[in-house]
């Protein structure tokens, strides 16, 4: 089962690291319109130790994004919900930084 979308949040280390929270899941990194909608511009999947939160830590320390000012996610049941659901988000959405598939 995958859970309802929380966020945007700030894509900061003080939000992230102050996170306690090991949940598996989809989150969406990106940035916020003129109407503070998420724009998102990559989907990934926290489902090993540490969940959503170590990923999205991971990605913050090797700076990947410039431009991601915020984030979101969604919490999964298992991690078979969250590899799929991930899969769907990637195609429905698009992002600019998931090039797998492309």
């Amino acid at each position: 089962m995958v859970h309802k979308y929380q966020g945007p949040f700030l894509y900061n280390d003080e939000v992230i690291s102050s996170w306690n929270s090991n949940a598996i899941g989809v989150y969406y990194c990106g940035y916020l319109n003129s109407r503070e909608v998420l724009i998102t511009l990559y989907v990934g999947k926290g489902a090993g130790e540490g969940g959503i939160r170590n990923r999205l830590l991971e990605h913050l320390r090797n700076e990947y994004w410039p431009d991601v000012t915020h984030f979101g996610y969604c919490v999964c049941d298992t991690k078979e919900d969250a590899n799929n659901f991930e899969a769907v988000e990637i195609a429905r959405l698009k992002p600019k930084y998931n090039v797998q598939g492309k």
